[in-house]
Formats: structure tokens, C-alpha cells, sequence
């Protein structure tokens, strides 16, 4: 009897070694993945995308159900412009927390760019439906609304947006793109000027501005809100294109030629449109 005891003790001390080995190397895995997370964030914030993925990979590797680990590699992924990639992602965190609304919102952002409005739309619900007080889901669905032709859905979106966050530029100028749209003009350049308010470095607002005011036939300012769009964005195809236009329109034909080579040299694949509109520009000033 002693001898069996005695070998149930020895047992008895060998699974409590093993199990506390086997806590050990589990503490330590989920330790390891939470320290490769948190660099994968720190890469995030120095923009090193590739970094990020790789720790974010590796947290993976020691925790495969590390949902923020999975969330954040999609966001990288987003961000380095793959965005069927970023959609497994986001659907990989969802499989391991269906309840996580952030996952919801950043499908639903990557579904929108990837051309699936009413996917983005089904994802903002969801996000929304977790957690009502997600603003930029309001925002977003509006922008995925208004594309699917929506405009009242966007309006109603984009009213409650403002509402939750008053400061927030970006949806004054999306609300502005709605009236836009339905060529409520003046109401259009109120809300582009209060995203130029809040934000004056927001040259897609100016652009913005600048067509509605044109849309009026206020040419002159439409060409101030050009020139600012091109002050903070000298890139910007569509603004050289838009004062292009502007300046045909105040008779200024040879300085709009600028503008339309300058478009050229931005966006090569406009070549024909662009030039058959210079030709004829060029063909007027040759006149005698």
C-alpha cells in the first residue's frame, strides 16, 4: 500500500509540474502576443506599415484569437491599399468576437472603397446597432448612402453626425456634397465654408466650394476657392481642371491653358478629353 501511494504521489507531483509548465508557457504565449501587438501599434504610429504587419503576424502566431492583433493587421493592410486583404481581416476578428463594432466599421469602410456600397452599409448598421454612438459610422454610412443615391438617408446621417459632433469638418463638406448633388447651391457653400471653418487646411472643401459657387455663376470666387485648393494641395487634378474651366468661363482663355497642361502632366490618362478641350481653346486665342 505504502508503494502505491507513494506512486500516486509521485503522479500526483508530475501533472501538477506539467500543468503548472503547460500555465507557464501559456501566460508566457499570451505575454509574447500582447508585447508583439503593442509593437505592431508602435510601427502604426511611425507609419511603418510592413513592421506592423509582421508584429501583428507574430502576435498571431502565439495568440491566434489576439482579436485586436487581427483588427489592427487590417488596418494596416487598409492602409497599404490592400483591401480584399483588409476585409479578411476584419471578418477573421468578427469570427472571434461577433460583437466587436470596431471591426464592424472598418469593414464597412473597406467594403465602400472596394466598390460594395450596400455590404458597407449592412457593416455600418451592425457597427451602429453595437455601439449608437459610433460618429464616424453616421458619417460614413451617409457617404455610402448618398453613392447609392440615397441623398435623404445621407442628409438624415449626416444631420444626427453633426449633432453628436459639431466640430467635425468632414461632415459639413459631405453634407454640403449632398445639397450639391441636388443643387441647392447656397445651402452647399454655407456647409463648405463651416468645414473650412473648422478645418482651414481642408482643400477638398475649398475645391468643393469652388464648384458650387461656379454651379452659381460666382466665377471669381469659384477661382479664389480653386487657387486655396491648389495652395494646400498643388497636386490636385480636379481643382487645376475646375479653375481651368472657371477662367474659360470670365473669357481668361490663355490663362486657363496653364491649368489644363498642368492636368497633363498630373493625370496622363485625361490626355484625350484634355486635349480636344485645349485645341479648341488654342484654335479661339489663334484667331486674329
Amino acid at each position: 500500500m505504502r508503494v502505491k501511494y507513494l506512486c500516486s504521489a509521485i503522479s500526483l507531483i508530475v501533472v501538477f509540474l506539467l500543468t503548472g509548465q503547460l500555465t507557464l508557457a501559456q501566460n508566457s504565449r499570451a505575454a509574447s502576443a500582447i508585447s508583439y501587438r503593442q509593437r505592431g501599434d508602435d510601427w502604426m504610429r511611425a507609419e511603418n506599415l510592413d513592421r506592423a504587419i509582421e508584429d501583428y503576424s507574430l502576435a498571431l502566431i502565439f495568440d491566434p484569437n489576439n482579436v485586436d492583433a487581427c483588427q489592427n493587421r487590417g488596418v494596416a493592410r487598409f492602409a497599404k491599399g490592400d483591401i480584399t486583404g483588409s476585409i479578411e481581416e476584419y471578418t477573421r476578428a468578427l469570427k472571434l468576437n461577433p460583437k466587436f463594432a470596431p471591426a464592424f466599421y472598418n469593414r464597412g469602410v473597406a467594403r465602400k472603397a472596394a466598390g460594395d456600397v450596400e455590404g458597407a452599409i449592412t457593416d455600418f448598421d451592425q457597427a451602429l446597432k453595437l455601439n449608437p454612438g459610433m460618429v464616424e459610422a453616421y458619417n460614413n454610412r451617409a457617404t455610402a448612402r448618398k453613392d447609392k443615391g440615397d441623398i435623404s438617408g445621407a442628409l438624415a446621417d449626416l444631420n444626427l453626425t453633426i449633432k453628436l459632433n459639431p466640430r467635425l469638418a468632414e461632415a459639413y463638406n459631405n453634407r454640403g456634397n449632398c445639397h450639391l448633388a441636388e443643387q441647392r447651391y447656397p445651402e452647399a457653400i454655407s456647409d463648405y465654408s463651416q468645414a473650412t471653418r473648422l478645418n482651414p487646411r481642408y482643400a477638398t472643401a475649398y475645391l468643393n466650394r469652388g464648384t458650387a459657387r461656379k454651379n452659381l455663376g460666382d466665377f471669381d470666387q469659384a477661382v479664389a476657392d480653386y487657387n486655396q485648393a491648389i495652395v494646400l494641395d498643388a497636386n490636385s487634378v480636379e481643382a487645376y481642371l475646375q479653375r481651368g474651366l472657371a477662367l474659360m468661363l470670365l473669357g481668361r482663355e490663355s490663362k486657363a491653358l496653364p491649368d489644363f497642361d498642368r492636368c497633363l502632366e498630373l493625370a496622363p490618362e485625361s490626355k484625350p478629353i484634355l486635349e480636344q478641350r485645349i485645341n479648341q481653346i488654342r484654335s479661339r486665342l489663334d484667331r486674329p
